[in-house]
């Protein structure tokens, strides 16, 4: 039995070579759109993709703002590159939907990532994603939880999404010496909301 592509992506998955399978999960895509197996990992591979290029876009903000010097509570612009790489990640989300428009997982991320990128002007398009998703399964209690973490302010961070504790660096000074957050693991999130 000839192996396709979407058993070689699959074994290069395994051997650990992401780069090598995205390029073959695309591969398999092409050639067959309309094989389950290759949608499925498809989506798969670029929700992680996504996962990981949302990590990337909320570090570079921390980095930025502590280059910066912003205080976690003052109003800030992000700079062009920390906004390139939120709309990576949203393309990388976009990509996923593209394929599997009803991939809860990916609008969740979605949803999150528009807020995350800008509380303001994002919070109208996440509701929207969030409500669409309570609508089609309301018995998914993840979503309602969600929903109210956008529609009120976090009383512990004030609404930054920031660790109130660090103020949003990921490091304490204590007497000089510099250390790791506890309270956000050093990520420079708000424990209570940044997370969503």
């Amino acid at each position: 039995m000839p192996t396709t592509k979407t058993d070689e992506a699959k074994a290069a998955l395994e051997k650990g070579d992401f780069d090598k399978a995205m390029g073959l999960v695309e591969a398999a895509l092409s050639e067959q759109p309309d094989d389950p197996s290759a949608r499925e990992l498809y989506a798969v591979t670029h929700l992680a993709r996504a996962i990981r290029l949302s990590d990337k876009a909320r570090e570079a903000r921390r980095t930025d703002l502590l280059r910066r010097e912003i205080d976690y509570d003052q109003e800030f612009q992000d700079v062009p590159e920390v906004a390139r790489t939120f709309d990576e990640a949203i393309a990388a989300i976009d990509d996923v939907l593209r394929v599997d428009p009803a991939h809860w997982k990916a609008r969740m991320l979605k949803a999150a990532l528009v807020f995350r990128r800008d509380r303001d002007a994002g919070r109208p398009e996440a509701l929207a994603i969030l409500r669409e998703l309570a609508a089609a399964d309301p018995t998914n209690k993840q979503v309602p939880f969600a929903i109210r973490k956008i529609e009120r302010p976090c009383p512990r961070c004030g609404d930054t999404g920031f660790c109130s504790r660090c103020l949003g660096r990921g490091i304490r000074r204590t007497l000089g010496l510099e250390r790791k957050c506890e309270a956000c693991y050093g990520r420079g999130i708000c424990p209570a909301c940044g997370v969503l």
